[in-house]
């Protein structure tokens, strides 16, 4: 046999090699499972609990990072359009920030308003009331009426009674 005669016999022997692979392959992806369920975490659901103001009067330090509803509460004064404060007891007034989906949702709240309030404590500095300010959250004129308390309440949600 010459030279040209082994071509055609090395392209048989090459196409049975490549199909045997493909069967074998086909085997040994049958052997595994083909249902793979995917494994989900279980959420942590906490229940959201009313905070108490008068715990939180006498010790707002300590009530930062608390989440919860502060309910029925009065509107203290506006500061601007997405801040007021509220009175937690007669000497302790708390300054609340409303959370950007309150605002777009065209929440206007005024002095002696009566609202409830679901939200998180946070720490407040000169930093933040600077930036509320800076963020037009609160009005210019309204810089020095902002509490001067180590937290504040940010609402993620609000209803004015």
């Amino acid at each position: 046999m010459g030279r040209s005669g082994v071509s055609p016999i090395l392209a048989i022997i090459a196409i049975a090699a490549i199909a045997g692979f493909f069967y074998w392959l086909n085997l040994k992806s049958a052997a595994l499972d083909t249902v793979v369920e995917p494994v989900m975490e279980e959420e942590v659901v906490a229940e959201a609990i009313d905070l108490n103001t008068a715990a939180m009067a006498a010790d707002l330090e300590g009530s930062i990072g608390q989440e919860g509803w502060i309910r029925f509460v009065t509107v203290n004064e506006r500061l601007g359009r997405a801040a007021f404060t509220i009175g937690l007891d007669a000497e302790t007034s708390l300054p609340v920030l409303l959370a950007p989906d309150v605002i777009r949702r065209g929440a206007d709240v005024y002095g002696n308003d009566r609202v409830n309030m679901f939200g998180r404590l946070y720490v407040l500095n000169d930093s933040i009331r600077n930036e509320w300010v800076n963020q037009e959250a609160v009005d210019a004129e309204n810089r020095d009426a902002i509490p001067a308390t180590p937290g504040f309440f940010l609402a993620d949600s609000l209803s004015i009674n």
